[in-house]
Protein backbone atom coordinates (compact mmCIF):
# COMPACT_ATOMS: atom_id res chain seq x y z
CA UNK A 1 0.00 0.00 0.00
CA UNK A 2 1.14 3.51 -0.51
CA UNK A 3 0.98 6.25 1.76
CA UNK A 4 0.57 9.70 0.18
CA UNK A 5 0.88 12.74 2.98
CA UNK A 6 0.13 15.79 1.95
CA UNK A 7 3.42 17.07 1.08
CA UNK A 8 4.22 14.34 -0.96
CA UNK A 9 0.85 14.92 -3.15
CA UNK A 10 1.62 18.46 -3.41
CA UNK A 11 5.14 17.59 -4.92
CA UNK A 12 3.27 15.10 -7.31
CA UNK A 13 0.41 17.32 -8.55
CA UNK A 14 0.84 18.31 -12.51
CA UNK A 15 -1.92 21.03 -12.83
CA UNK A 16 -3.08 20.60 -16.41
CA UNK A 17 -2.77 16.60 -16.18
CA UNK A 18 -5.29 16.60 -13.32
CA UNK A 19 -7.55 18.79 -15.16
CA UNK A 20 -7.50 16.47 -17.76
CA UNK A 21 -8.06 13.55 -15.85
CA UNK A 22 -10.90 15.52 -14.40
CA UNK A 23 -12.44 16.07 -17.77
CA UNK A 24 -12.16 12.25 -18.64
CA UNK A 25 -14.13 11.65 -14.93
CA UNK A 26 -16.78 13.64 -16.34
CA UNK A 27 -17.51 12.27 -19.62
CA UNK A 28 -17.25 9.33 -17.78
CA UNK A 29 -20.11 9.78 -15.46
CA UNK A 30 -22.07 10.64 -18.45
CA UNK A 31 -21.64 7.52 -20.21
CA UNK A 32 -19.90 4.24 -18.05
CA UNK A 33 -21.25 2.20 -15.66
CA UNK A 34 -20.13 3.30 -11.95
CA UNK A 35 -21.73 2.72 -8.87
CA UNK A 36 -22.05 5.88 -6.30
CA UNK A 37 -24.27 6.52 -4.36
CA UNK A 38 -25.11 10.08 -2.68
CA UNK A 39 -22.57 11.13 0.05
CA UNK A 40 -23.50 10.34 3.47
CA UNK A 41 -23.28 12.81 5.79
CA UNK A 42 -23.54 12.49 9.37
CA UNK A 43 -23.98 15.96 11.26
CA UNK A 44 -23.51 15.74 15.11
CA UNK A 45 -23.94 18.36 17.80
CA UNK A 46 -25.09 22.31 17.96
CA UNK A 47 -22.03 23.45 15.65
CA UNK A 48 -23.08 21.00 13.18
CA UNK A 49 -20.06 18.80 13.03
CA UNK A 50 -20.40 16.37 10.42
CA UNK A 51 -18.56 13.11 9.35
CA UNK A 52 -18.79 12.76 5.38
CA UNK A 53 -18.49 9.65 3.56
CA UNK A 54 -18.24 9.26 -0.49
CA UNK A 55 -17.72 5.99 -1.86
CA UNK A 56 -17.24 5.42 -5.96
CA UNK A 57 -16.62 2.10 -7.65
CA UNK A 58 -15.72 1.61 -11.51
CA UNK A 59 -14.36 -0.70 -13.33
CA UNK A 60 -10.73 0.74 -12.69
CA UNK A 61 -10.78 1.18 -9.37
CA UNK A 62 -12.56 1.34 -5.87
CA UNK A 63 -12.46 4.39 -3.64
CA UNK A 64 -13.34 6.13 -0.77
CA UNK A 65 -13.10 9.67 0.59
CA UNK A 66 -13.89 10.16 4.19
CA UNK A 67 -14.39 13.42 5.35
CA UNK A 68 -14.41 15.89 8.56
CA UNK A 69 -16.02 18.99 8.95
CA UNK A 70 -15.96 21.35 11.74
CA UNK A 71 -17.33 24.91 11.17
CA UNK A 72 -15.40 26.09 14.31
CA UNK A 73 -12.03 25.06 13.30
CA UNK A 74 -11.24 28.40 11.60
CA UNK A 75 -11.96 30.50 15.04
CA UNK A 76 -9.34 27.69 16.27
CA UNK A 77 -6.71 28.56 13.29
CA UNK A 78 -7.66 24.60 12.34
CA UNK A 79 -8.71 23.58 8.89
CA UNK A 80 -12.50 23.44 8.34
CA UNK A 81 -11.83 20.08 6.16
CA UNK A 82 -9.99 16.71 7.50
CA UNK A 83 -9.73 13.51 6.01
CA UNK A 84 -8.91 10.63 3.83
CA UNK A 85 -9.20 8.72 0.46
CA UNK A 86 -8.86 5.17 0.46
CA UNK A 87 -7.99 2.97 -3.15
CA UNK A 88 -8.96 -0.45 -3.26
CA UNK A 89 -7.81 -2.73 -6.12
CA UNK A 90 -10.97 -3.22 -8.44
CA UNK A 91 -10.04 -7.16 -9.45
CA UNK A 92 -9.18 -8.30 -5.74
CA UNK A 93 -10.41 -5.56 -3.39
CA UNK A 94 -7.05 -5.46 -1.89
CA UNK A 95 -5.96 -2.11 -0.78
CA UNK A 96 -3.73 0.21 -2.70
CA UNK A 97 -3.34 3.65 -1.19
CA UNK A 98 -4.09 5.77 1.49
CA UNK A 99 -3.83 9.71 0.90
CA UNK A 100 -4.34 12.66 3.19
CA UNK A 101 -7.75 13.58 2.05
CA UNK A 102 -7.84 17.41 2.91
CA UNK A 103 -5.51 18.00 -0.16
CA UNK A 104 -6.71 15.25 -2.17
CA UNK A 105 -10.49 17.65 -1.82
CA UNK A 106 -8.31 20.98 -3.02
CA UNK A 107 -7.02 19.41 -5.47
CA UNK A 108 -9.56 17.70 -7.61
CA UNK A 109 -12.42 20.34 -6.36
CA UNK A 110 -9.24 23.10 -7.73
CA UNK A 111 -9.15 21.04 -10.92
CA UNK A 112 -12.63 20.89 -11.61
CA UNK A 113 -12.58 24.58 -11.07
CA UNK A 114 -10.09 25.06 -14.12
CA UNK A 115 -12.07 22.33 -16.28
CA UNK A 116 -15.00 25.08 -15.81
CA UNK A 117 -12.42 27.90 -16.82
CA UNK A 118 -10.87 26.36 -19.63
CA UNK A 119 -13.91 25.02 -21.31
CA UNK A 120 -15.97 28.40 -21.05
CA UNK A 121 -13.49 31.02 -20.64
CA UNK A 122 -11.72 32.58 -23.95
CA UNK A 123 -8.59 31.33 -24.64
CA UNK A 124 -7.11 34.86 -24.23
CA UNK A 125 -8.60 36.50 -21.37
CA UNK A 126 -6.00 38.67 -19.28
CA UNK A 127 -7.97 38.75 -16.21
CA UNK A 128 -9.27 36.21 -13.40
CA UNK A 129 -10.96 37.40 -10.44
CA UNK A 130 -10.90 35.11 -7.51
CA UNK A 131 -13.44 35.53 -4.38
CA UNK A 132 -12.51 33.08 -1.28
CA UNK A 133 -9.17 33.43 0.33
CA UNK A 134 -8.95 30.04 1.73
CA UNK A 135 -7.32 26.90 0.98
CA UNK A 136 -10.01 26.25 -1.45
CA UNK A 137 -9.18 29.87 -3.16
CA UNK A 138 -5.80 29.04 -3.35
CA UNK A 139 -6.11 26.02 -5.63
CA UNK A 140 -8.90 27.62 -7.87
CA UNK A 141 -6.26 30.47 -8.53
CA UNK A 142 -3.48 28.26 -9.43
CA UNK A 143 -5.58 26.09 -11.84
CA UNK A 144 -7.36 29.40 -13.43
CA UNK A 145 -4.10 30.55 -14.49
CA UNK A 146 -3.18 27.13 -15.48
CA UNK A 147 -6.18 26.36 -17.28
CA UNK A 148 -5.41 30.06 -19.43
CA UNK A 149 -2.08 30.80 -19.36
CA UNK A 150 -3.14 34.20 -20.91
CA UNK A 151 -3.66 35.36 -17.57
CA UNK A 152 -1.61 38.37 -16.46
CA UNK A 153 -3.85 40.28 -13.74
CA UNK A 154 -5.69 37.85 -10.74
CA UNK A 155 -8.51 40.36 -8.92
CA UNK A 156 -8.42 38.63 -5.26
CA UNK A 157 -11.48 39.56 -2.57
CA UNK A 158 -12.37 38.06 0.46
CA UNK A 159 -15.44 39.26 2.73
CA UNK A 160 -12.18 38.75 5.67
CA UNK A 161 -10.22 41.25 3.80
CA UNK A 162 -7.27 41.34 6.56
CA UNK A 163 -6.46 37.72 5.05
CA UNK A 164 -5.83 38.85 1.36
CA UNK A 165 -2.41 40.52 1.78
CA UNK A 166 -0.69 37.10 3.24
CA UNK A 167 -2.84 35.15 0.85
CA UNK A 168 -1.46 37.22 -2.01
CA UNK A 169 1.85 36.90 -1.04
CA UNK A 170 1.38 32.78 -0.67
CA UNK A 171 0.17 32.72 -4.20
CA UNK A 172 2.81 35.14 -5.43
CA UNK A 173 5.44 32.23 -6.18
CA UNK A 174 3.46 29.72 -7.95
CA UNK A 175 1.99 32.02 -10.10
CA UNK A 176 5.03 34.72 -10.48
CA UNK A 177 3.80 36.06 -13.99
CA UNK A 178 0.54 37.46 -12.59
CA UNK A 179 -0.27 40.71 -11.14
CA UNK A 180 -2.28 39.87 -8.37
CA UNK A 181 -4.83 42.64 -6.65
CA UNK A 182 -6.44 43.34 -4.01
CA UNK A 183 -10.92 44.10 -5.02
CA UNK A 184 -11.86 46.43 -2.44
CA UNK A 185 -15.83 44.33 -3.45
CA UNK A 186 -16.87 42.16 -5.35
CA UNK A 187 -17.96 44.61 -7.96
CA UNK A 188 -14.68 46.40 -8.27
CA UNK A 189 -13.52 42.77 -8.95
CA UNK A 190 -16.79 42.07 -11.65
CA UNK A 191 -15.80 45.49 -13.20
CA UNK A 192 -11.77 44.52 -14.06
CA UNK A 193 -11.86 40.69 -14.53
CA UNK A 194 -13.03 38.53 -17.68
CA UNK A 195 -13.48 35.22 -15.85
CA UNK A 196 -14.36 34.51 -11.90
CA UNK A 197 -14.05 31.87 -9.55
CA UNK A 198 -15.88 31.63 -6.38
CA UNK A 199 -14.83 29.55 -3.21
CA UNK A 200 -16.93 30.01 -0.41
CA UNK A 201 -19.90 29.19 2.01
CA UNK A 202 -22.07 32.18 1.95
CA UNK A 203 -25.50 32.38 2.38
CA UNK A 204 -26.12 35.25 0.16
CA UNK A 205 -25.01 35.77 -3.35
CA UNK A 206 -21.60 37.48 -3.14
CA UNK A 207 -22.13 39.72 -5.89
CA UNK A 208 -24.89 42.57 -6.67
CA UNK A 209 -27.96 41.34 -8.45
CA UNK A 210 -27.15 43.55 -11.49
CA UNK A 211 -27.26 41.80 -15.14
CA UNK A 212 -25.16 44.21 -16.70
CA UNK A 213 -22.52 43.69 -14.04
CA UNK A 214 -22.26 40.13 -14.49
CA UNK A 215 -22.92 40.00 -18.14
CA UNK A 216 -19.61 38.96 -20.03
CA UNK A 217 -17.74 36.82 -17.36
CA UNK A 218 -17.63 33.19 -17.17
CA UNK A 219 -18.31 32.09 -13.73
CA UNK A 220 -16.60 28.60 -12.13
CA UNK A 221 -18.65 28.44 -8.35
CA UNK A 222 -17.46 25.29 -5.82
CA UNK A 223 -18.04 26.91 -3.01
CA UNK A 224 -22.28 26.48 -2.05
CA UNK A 225 -22.81 23.15 -1.42
CA UNK A 226 -25.73 22.91 0.81
CA UNK A 227 -29.05 24.15 0.24
CA UNK A 228 -28.86 27.39 2.48
CA UNK A 229 -25.60 28.27 0.60
CA UNK A 230 -25.50 30.84 -2.17
CA UNK A 231 -22.51 32.42 -4.28
CA UNK A 232 -24.91 33.91 -7.40
CA UNK A 233 -27.77 36.28 -7.45
CA UNK A 234 -30.94 35.85 -9.36
CA UNK A 235 -29.85 38.02 -12.42
CA UNK A 236 -27.19 35.85 -13.52
CA UNK A 237 -29.28 33.50 -14.87
CA UNK A 238 -31.23 36.63 -17.44
CA UNK A 239 -27.76 36.69 -19.52
CA UNK A 240 -26.51 33.39 -19.04
CA UNK A 241 -28.87 31.51 -21.45
CA UNK A 242 -28.33 27.98 -21.95
CA UNK A 243 -25.13 28.45 -20.77
CA UNK A 244 -25.47 26.63 -17.04
CA UNK A 245 -23.70 23.95 -16.17
CA UNK A 246 -23.28 21.55 -13.42
CA UNK A 247 -20.69 18.45 -12.84
CA UNK A 248 -23.30 16.07 -11.16
CA UNK A 249 -27.03 16.41 -10.94
CA UNK A 250 -26.96 15.94 -7.63
CA UNK A 251 -26.19 19.21 -7.48
CA UNK A 252 -29.85 20.22 -8.42
CA UNK A 253 -30.79 18.57 -5.02
CA UNK A 254 -27.09 20.01 -3.31
CA UNK A 255 -26.62 23.60 -3.75
CA UNK A 256 -28.78 26.59 -3.27
CA UNK A 257 -27.44 28.61 -5.97
CA UNK A 258 -29.49 25.97 -8.02
CA UNK A 259 -32.23 25.13 -5.97
CA UNK A 260 -33.22 29.05 -4.95
CA UNK A 261 -33.38 30.17 -8.67
CA UNK A 262 -35.02 27.33 -10.07
CA UNK A 263 -37.80 28.06 -7.35
CA UNK A 264 -38.39 31.07 -8.01
CA UNK A 265 -38.51 30.94 -11.78
CA UNK A 266 -35.36 33.27 -12.82
CA UNK A 267 -33.74 29.98 -13.69
CA UNK A 268 -35.41 27.45 -15.83
CA UNK A 269 -34.39 23.21 -15.66
CA UNK A 270 -33.95 23.51 -19.52
CA UNK A 271 -30.84 25.98 -19.31
CA UNK A 272 -28.85 23.42 -17.41
CA UNK A 273 -26.75 21.19 -19.03
CA UNK A 274 -23.62 18.50 -17.66
CA UNK A 275 -20.06 19.56 -17.89
CA UNK A 276 -19.68 16.51 -19.90
CA UNK A 277 -21.70 18.07 -22.80
CA UNK A 278 -20.17 21.08 -22.70
CA UNK A 279 -16.51 19.51 -22.85
CA UNK A 280 -17.94 16.92 -25.74
CA UNK A 281 -19.96 19.14 -27.88
CA UNK A 282 -17.85 22.58 -27.44
CA UNK A 283 -16.74 23.62 -30.85
CA UNK A 284 -13.89 26.49 -31.87
CA UNK A 285 -14.53 29.96 -31.23
CA UNK A 286 -17.45 28.66 -29.06
CA UNK A 287 -17.02 30.50 -26.38
CA UNK A 288 -20.65 31.77 -24.53
CA UNK A 289 -20.18 35.56 -23.42
CA UNK A 290 -21.89 34.58 -19.84
CA UNK A 291 -21.63 30.95 -18.28
CA UNK A 292 -21.56 29.12 -14.87
CA UNK A 293 -20.07 26.03 -14.09
CA UNK A 294 -21.59 25.11 -10.82
CA UNK A 295 -19.91 22.19 -9.44
CA UNK A 296 -20.66 20.36 -5.71
CA UNK A 297 -18.23 17.36 -5.86
CA UNK A 298 -18.55 13.32 -6.47
CA UNK A 299 -16.58 10.54 -5.44
CA UNK A 300 -15.46 9.93 -8.82
CA UNK A 301 -13.45 13.25 -8.63
CA UNK A 302 -11.77 11.86 -5.66
CA UNK A 303 -10.71 8.40 -7.43
CA UNK A 304 -10.31 9.83 -10.41
CA UNK A 305 -7.94 12.43 -9.10
CA UNK A 306 -6.30 9.51 -6.22
CA UNK A 307 -5.04 7.33 -9.04
CA UNK A 308 -3.26 9.76 -11.06
CA UNK A 309 -1.81 11.02 -7.79
CA UNK A 310 -0.28 7.44 -7.06
CA UNK A 311 0.74 7.40 -10.45
CA UNK A 312 2.55 10.34 -10.71
CA UNK A 313 4.26 9.69 -7.14
CA UNK A 314 5.48 6.65 -8.43
CA UNK A 315 7.03 8.44 -11.08
CA UNK A 316 8.72 11.15 -8.91
CA UNK A 317 9.44 8.06 -5.57
CA UNK A 318 7.35 9.82 -3.78
CA UNK A 319 4.89 8.83 -0.76
CA UNK A 320 5.95 5.80 1.17
CA UNK A 321 5.46 2.08 0.83
CA UNK A 322 3.62 0.20 3.88
CA UNK A 323 2.72 -3.15 3.72
CA UNK A 324 -0.98 -4.14 4.80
Amino acid sequence: MLLLNEESIVRSVDLNAMMDEIEKALVYAEHEEFAMPLRSNTVFGPDKDSLMLMPCLTAYTWGCKLLTLRPKNPEKKLPFINGSVVLFDAHTGETTAFLEGKIVTAVRTGAVGGVGIRNTAKPDISSLGLIGAGTQGYWQARYGCAARGSVKELWIYDIFSGKLPEFAKKLEPVIPNVNIRIAKNAAELLENTQAVMTATTTKEPLFPDSAELLRGHAFSGIGSYLPDMREYPDALFSVTGDNVYIDTPHALDESGDLITPLANGSLKKEQIHTYAQRIENKKDNDWPETSLCKSVGMALFDVAASNLLVRLAKEKGEGTDIPF
